[in-house]
Order: C-alpha cells, then sequence, then structure tokens
C-alpha cells in the first residue's frame, strides 16, 4: 500500500525521516517494499508569480505573461490558457526541464515573441488530470520554490500481509506508528449536515442473507454536481496510486484509503424502489465499469435493484448506475461482506479491485456506518447537494466486539527468548490498543486451533484484543506482538543450545534408487496430477485390505471414500486420485495416440482417500508398459513386455526393498481394469499389490501392442533407506545345485510350492524355477515344475547329508500339502 506521508502526519505526529520510518516498520514487522519522492521528476520547474497578462498581439489565442521567479528574475513566457490573470502563483517549467512526458522546454519564438519557458497545467505535471488550463497554486505558495518541493510528496510502500487487513488504511498504519513513536493517534470524523428529506423516502434496503452481508448501510445525497475533485485531492490520490475520475467517485476511494472502507455510489436515477443485496441468478448478466459483458454465477454475490443486478458486490459497479456527469443524486452503499464470497468472484471473473482485496480480508463491523457519513460528508463538500437524514442500516446492532485472548507472559518470554517483564508486555501491546488485565482463574490458553493447555490462576493475562486485530487467534500470536514491538533488533542472536545431529539419512534415498533402477532398466518417469475427473477416478482404486500388516502401517492403506474439493480448479479436477494406473493408462494411451507402438512409464506418488478417523494417503509405485522392449538383433525376433518380463522387472525393484515377491490369484472385486485370466495379487514381506494386462473390455485394449500394468506398495518407498550391502570374499569352493522335478496336479500355486520349498529348505541360497511344462509324458491334469536348489558350503561335500534331509523334508511336505509326486532328482 503506498503511504503519502502527509497524509499520514494528519493521524499521527511523524517526526522521523521517511528512511527512519521505512526502518522502524521493517524491523517491526511491515516490511516497507520502497521509498518514493512523488514529483521528484519536476527538475527545474518552480513556483512563479505572474505579474503581466495581456493578449499576444499576432495570436487570438495565445497571452504573454510576465512571471517573477525570484527577487530580480522576470520571465516573458507566451501562454495559450485563459484561467489566468496577474497575481496569481503557477507552476513554471524552466528552459532545460523535462516534462513527464518526456517534451523538453526550450526557448522558442511563437508568432514573433520569446517565450523564456512555459505555464504548466496539473495535467502537464501529471499531477492532475485537469488539462484545460494552468494549474493555479496557493496565493501563499513561496516564490521560487521548486516544484518537487513545495507539491511532492515523500510516499512509503508497505507490503501488507494477507492476515493483517487492518493495515490496507491510513488510520491502521498510524496505529503501528503510534505504537512505535509512541504518540497519539487521532482521527476526527467529519461533521455532516443534514436535510428535512429521509433516507427513506422511495427506498427500501433488503438483505437476503445476512450471513454474506452482515452489515449494510446506506445513504442519499441529492442536489451534487458532478465535477473534478480538487487539485489537491488528486494529487493526493496519484500520490496514493489511485487516478481522480471525479468529485462523487473520488469521495469514496479517499474514504477507503483513510479508514480501509470500500463503498459505492451510484447513480439514484438508475436505481429502482430498492436495494438489494442477494445471490445472482444462473447466468445473469451484468456489464461492469470497465464495460465488459459478464455472465454472473449463481454463488456470486450482487447489489440490485428490483429489476437487474447493477454491481458485482465487493468487486466492481455495474455501467448502468455509473456517477456520470448527468448525475444529480447518489446512493451510498457502505457494507460488510463475507471475505470467501468476494474472493471466489473476484478469482472466478479475473477481477481484482481494490475494493475486493480490502473486502477479501475482512471488514470491521462498525466502519459501515462511519464510512457512509464519510463519503457523504465529503461529496456535500466536494460536489455540494444535502444529505438525506439518517441512514438505511441492516443490522444497526451488528458491531465490532473485542475478544479475550489468554496467554502466559512466561510462555512468551520463552518464545521469544528475552526476559520482558509482565508489566513491559502489557505496555508494548496496550501500544497497539490491545488491553491487558489479570485473569481472575485458571484459564484456557490457546496453543493451535485445536488444542488448548489450562493455565493455574496467576499464571496468565488476559488480552482484549480490538475488533479489527482478526489476525489474533492464538497465544503465539501474542508473543509474536510482544517481539514485533519490542524490536526484532533488540533481540540478542544466540546459535542452538544443543548440539544439531551429525546425520540425517535422507527420508528419499530408497525411492530415489528405486527411480535410478527403473531408469536405468530403460523406464520413463511420468508425474500425473493427483487431482482427477470422476471418469478417470472411477476407472480404478486399489483394493482395501489389499495392503495390510507392518507394510500398511509404513507405507499407508487404501481408504475407499473419495476425497472431493470443496472449490476444485475445473471440473477435470476435483477429486483426490486413489490409483496411479488410470492416469499411468491415460498417458500410454495418449502416446500410443502419438505412434509410440513401445513404451514404459513408471511413477511413485500417492493415493488420497478418507476414513472415518480423517483423510488418509499411501504411497505406491506404478507402472504401465507395451511393446517392445529392445529392438530385434539382425535375423532375430524383438523382446516384448509380458508377464514373465513384467515380473521380471518387479522382482528386481522388489529386491531393492528386501522384499519377495509371490503371485496368487485375484480375488473377488480386487480390479475391472486387469485381464481376469491374464492378472495376479502380488504379495510377500515388504510387498504387495496387483500385475496383469488390461482387461479386453478397455477402451484402451489393443490386439497388439498388449498393454501391461502394476501397482505396489514396497517396503521403505515413502521414507526408507536402501539396505547396506555386505562385500564377502568369493567362496573357497563351488556352488552345489540341485534339481528337484515334481508332478503337481494343475490346481496347485507354482508360488506356493516355490514359498515352501524355501521354508523347508534353509540351507539353500536361492530357490528358483527353472521348468514349467504340461503335456509331453505328463498325466492329464498334471504340470511339471522344477525347481532349482544352490547351496554354498565351506567345504566340498560339507553339507551333503544336510542337504539331502532338507530336499527330501520338502518333498514329503509337498506331496501330503499338494498332493505333488517327484519325478527325479538330479545333483550337479
Amino acid at each position: 500500500m503506498r503511504v503519502p506521508l502527509s497524509w499520514l502526519r494528519e493521524f499521527v505526529d511523524v517526526q522521523l525521516t521517511p528512511e527512519q520510518l521505512a526502518d522502524a516498520l521493517t524491523l517491526r514487522g511491515l516490511e516497507v517494499r520502497g521509498l518514493e519522492r512523488w514529483g521528484g521528476n519536476w527538475g527545474k520547474m518552480v513556483v512563479g508569480e505572474l505579474l503581466e497578462v495581456s493578449p499576444h498581439p499576432r495570436a487570438d489565442r495565445l497571452q504573454l505573461t510576465k512571471v517573477r521567479i525570484g527577487k530580480d528574475q522576470v520571465l516573458e513566457v507566451v501562454c495559450g490558457a485563459r484561467n489566468i490573470a496577474a497575481g496569481q502563483r503557477v507552476p513554471v517549467a524552466l528552459v532545460g526541464a523535462l516534462m513527464p512526458d518526456g517534451r523538453l522546454i526550450e526557448r522558442a519564438e511563437k508568432m514573433g515573441v520569446a517565450s523564456e519557458g512555459m505555464l504548466c497545467s496539473g495535467a502537464e505535471l501529471d499531477a492532475t488530470d485537469d488539462g484545460d488550463g494552468i494549474l493555479i497554486l496557493d496565493a501563499k505558495a513561496p516564490l521560487g520554490v521548486p516544484i518537487s518541493d513545495y507539491l511532492g510528496e515523500d510516499v512509503i510502500d508497505v507490503d501488507v500481509k494477507p492476515n493483517r487487513g487492518d493495515l490496507l488504511s491510513l488510520l491502521g498504519l498510524a496505529r503501528e506508528v503510534g505504537a512505535i513513536t509512541g504518540s497519539p493517534v487521532k482521527y476526527a470524523a467529519r461533521k455532516l449536515t443534514e436535510g428535512s428529506s429521509e433516507v427513506g423516502e422511495g427506498l427500501k434496503l433488503t438483505v437476503a442473507d445476512p450471513a454474506l452481508a452482515p452489515r449494510v448501510v446506506l445513504r442519499v445525497v441529492d442536489g451534487v454536481t458532478v465535477a473534478a475533485a480538487p487539485d489537491a485531492i488528486q494529487m493526493r490520490l496519484k500520490a496514493a496510486g489511485l487516478r481522480s475520475i471525479s468529485n462523487v467517485v473520488d469521495a469514496t476511494n479517499y474514504i477507503m484509503l483513510e479508514l480501509g472502507k470500500p463503498t459505492h455510489a451510484f447513480d439514484r436515477a438508475a436505481v429502482g424502489t430498492g436495494i438489494q443485496i442477494r445471490q445472482a441468478k444462473a447466468k445473469e448478466q451484468l456489464e461492469t465499469l470497465d464495460h465488459v459483458q459478464r455472465t454472473l454465477d449463481a454463488s456470486d454475490l450482487v447489489v440490485a435493484d428490483e429489476r437487474a443486478a447493477l454491481a458485482l458486490a465487493g468487486v466492481m459497479g455495474g455501467a448502468s448506475s455509473e456517477v456520470s456527469a448527468a448525475t444529480k443524486s447518489v446512493v451510498i452503499e457502505s457494507a460488510v461482506f463475507a471475505p470467501t464470497t468476494i474472493r471466489r468472484s473476484a478469482q472466478r471473473h479475473s477481477l481484482r479491485s481494490e475494493a475486493s482485496h480490502r473486502f477479501e480480508r475482512g471488514q470491521e463491523l462498525d466502519l459501515a456506518s462511519l464510512a457512509a457519513d464519510q463519503v457523504a460528508a465529503l461529496i456535500t463538500t466536494w460536489a455540494g447537494g444535502t444529505a438525506r437524514r439518517g441512514q438505511l442500516d441492516s443490522d444497526p446492532k451488528a458491531v465490532g466486539q473485542t475478544r479475550e485472548l489468554a496467554f502466559r507472559p512466561e510462555r512468551v518470554r520463552q518464545l521469544i527468548g528475552v526476559s520482558i517483564p509482565d508489566a513491559e508486555q502489557s505496555k508494548l501491546l496496550a501500544g497497539i490498543a490491545i488491553s491487558v488485565t489479570e485473569a481472575k482463574g485458571a484459564t484456557s490458553v490457546p496453543v493451535t486451533s485445536k488444542r488448548a493447555v489450562s493455565a493455574a490462576k496467576g499464571e496468565s493475562l488476559l488480552a482484549v484484543v480490538p475488533p479489527w486485530r482478526r489476525d489474533l487467534e492464538l497465544e503465539a500470536d501474542i508473543a509474536e506482538e510482544v517481539a514485533r514491538l519490542y524490536g526484532y533488533d533488540r533481540i540478542t542472536p544466540t546459535l542452538p543450545g544443543r548440539d544439531l545431529p551429525g546425520y540425517l539419512p535422507q527420508p528419499t534415498a530408497l525411492r530415489d534408487q528405486v527411480r535410478t533402477s527403473l531408469a536405468a532398466q530403460g523406464l520413463s518417469e511420468a508425474v500425473t496430477h493427483a487431482l482427477v475427473s470422476p471418469a478417470l477416478s472411477d476407472r480404478h482404486a486399489e483394493p482395501v485390505g489389499l495392503v495390510t500388516g507392518p507394510l500398511a502401517e509404513r507405507e499407508g492403506a487404501a481408504a475407499s471414500e473419495t476425497l472431493l474439493l470443496s472449490n476444485p480448479l475445473s471440473a477435470d479436477h476435483d477429486q483426490l486420485r486413489r490409483s496411479l494406473l488410470p492416469s499411468l493408462l491415460d498417458r500410454a494411451e495418449a502416446n500410443l495416440r502419438y505412434g509410440a507402438l513401445s513404451g514404459a512409464l513408471f511413477e511413485i506418488g500417492r493415493g488420497y482417500g478418507g476414513t472415518k478417523g480423517g483423510p488418509t494417503e499411501w504411497t505406491r509405485l506404478g507402472i504401465v508398459v507395451w511393446g517392445e522392449i529392445a529392438a530385434a538383433a539382425p535375423g532375430g525376433a524383438p523382446r516384448l513386455w509380458d508377464l514373465d518380463e513384467l515380473k521380471r522387472l518387479v522382482a528386481s525393484v522388489a529386491s531393492l526393498c528386501n522384499a519377495t515377491p509371490r503371485y496368487l490369484p485375484l480375488e473377488a472385486g480386487d480390479a475391472t481394469l486387469l485381464h481376469p485370466g491374464r492378472s495376479a495379487r502380488a504379495t510377500g514381506e515388504g510387498i504387495a499389490g496387483l500385475i496383469g494386462e488390461l482387461h479386453p473390455a478397455a477402451a484402451e485394449w489393443r490386439p497388439a501392442p498388449r498393454i501391461l500394468m502394476t501397482e505396489l506398495a514396497l517396503h521403505g518407498l515413502s521414507s526408507g533407506q536402501p539396505a547396506v550391502r555386505r562385500v564377502l570374499l568369493p567362496p573357497g569352493t563351488p556352488p552345489i545345485q540341485r534339481d528337484v522335478a515334481l508332478a503337481a496336479p494343475a490346481g496347485v500355486l507354482i508360488g506356493d510350492l516355490v514359498a515352501l520349498a524355501r521354508e523347508s529348505v534353509k540351507l539353500a541360497v536361492s530357490v528358483e524355477l527353472f521348468d514349467l511344462f504340461a503335456g509331453g509324458g505328463m498325466a492329464p491334469g498334471e504340470r511339471s515344475v522344477g525347481l532349482r536348489f544352490t547351496f554354498q558350503p565351506d567345504a566340498a561335500a560339507a553339507l551333503d547329508g544336510a542337504i539331502t534331509a532338507e530336499v527330501d523334508a520338502f518333498t514329503t511336505t509337498a506331496a501330503k500339502r499338494y498332493g505333488t509326486k517327484v519325478r527325479g532328482a538330479e545333483t550337479q
């Protein structure tokens, strides 16, 4: 917010230089983004006095003037303006002056008469909008003084944070400056003289929903003459960053900067018999003051009459009721609107204004009435007219209330790190109108938005928070106020009192290793949006209960409830995903449409869902592959992605996480996205998920290339560390391998046999399936399962007996449990 210091000094005595004030505000948490001398570009321009004004002998539209700019300095200047007369004091641009529009003033001859400078209008100085005549200065303006010194303003630009809406006004900043300098804040409301007519004659006020507009105040001023605002007002508004429009509109902007309260003036002739504050009708049309036709949403709040919408409430007025030169009577609307409603309307229509900027941060209820009176007082002063008697007020009892906020002075000292006595804390808070009283007994001290602690009698104080400080809600907020008022520069910096840990493990180390491994195997990482459309979300969700036990505790378990956004960016991003696969499949289909007949994508991301205990999330690895793994060698066939290749890929990733996958049939309701006969559940210690081929009924299915996918929970994927690999010396003896061929019924799961083999033959360093076939000598309903056991004894033949015993125990157990028979055994 741009603050002209001469205006600020009307509210509080400021003896500091602009630089000192900027430093003081910044050190107390109010960052000053910049300092500016408004009018500092008026070089070689001074105050002059007109001694003579006479007609030009050769041009009817020109006048000859003699201007004194010093005790013995008189210039002859040719001028075309008609509003000048001897004795007036005016701005004079000397030869060599550079005007704001880039013109250089030179000595020139005009119709045979030399002109030694230029008399300046307000528009030529970019000080006012009046370009029709010379800017007439006060008769007491000091002769010869630079215009930049006489009319210029020191302006500070304060970066007001979103939680401090009270600082978007001169009055709010004056309170802060007063706390720094110790000077009292003074604001004298202007006296308003009312006429005999009642404000309610021919006008009524209706508020449809007080929750959206807690207080609305109307005033009416009749008999106004709309023209330019006084020059001094135009210059002050320009210095503050606002352009002058007219005396009526400038009055609303002037009070907005003074009090932080936006108001709006309607042409009374364009308003019907009543003002209504209501929500817009669906598809209702409104042309705003920027002359853009807007289609309103049903959630927009509008100011309307009985016929149509007149303004987008809190954002911008409408063109149909705009104040113009023909306006003779105005309706002043001063309201407090719900901040969320105004913010959404401004975002929806991409329409930000000074008014919406303030409404979005909340408004003080008391200001609705005060601002209406002050705007009316300025209009009657600048534009004439008479204010009607009284106000139309939707809720006169809606006034700002003080709040009591308990805090512990000892806790404040701990948070700040400075021993500030209780009395000094109270004195500092009193500087910003927060009075402090003793708590009469035990109190509840809010420490977070959801938690409070109990303080015994004598341990806490009560801060009485004024209504304009809506940002103060917790004990830590009071501590922050004490710290900044005390002065951050007075707090001695200290190093932490405890030693920092020598090493903190990188929580994404294992995840990064998985990424690197997959990329090295030719996969491309995708990052899809966590916000998806209903159609994408409904395609697939991880089954609830698929991931359980310690793995669910570490990586998260899926939830069935979809999390919907209350304020979505678009219809295609209105809910949080419950699986990575639909988004990855969508990207795979896009690649296929663009001609990529082979590809492999992976993503490590989160799924989201709701439970009775609240929202939850889980971390998963998703993979989608299709087409060729590698191009064919000359004379050979290409390697294609199939379930075996995908399982090989899963095994390599699982080994990084110390997980060993085994595969089980899908259960009912597992996935409608996967092929019912070419898919499985992946399970095992440290791993769980689904793997398979795309369902033939899916829109993306093709005979070739086939699309395969998997989504897995892996131990440590969210925040795990890679296992430390032990490096051993090569063994002194060669490994021993034993192959066992079993005739197994077709219904026996291979994964169950492999799991039993690993459980039974503990001496084996590895167990792997090396052969699987049916037919060719096998009985109907049977298939041959070949398992290879690898052993590493310390000495040759050292484990022969133990190996034989464990393998025999395995075959015996398999025969009893699964009905298998040994086809033969061979030692290598």
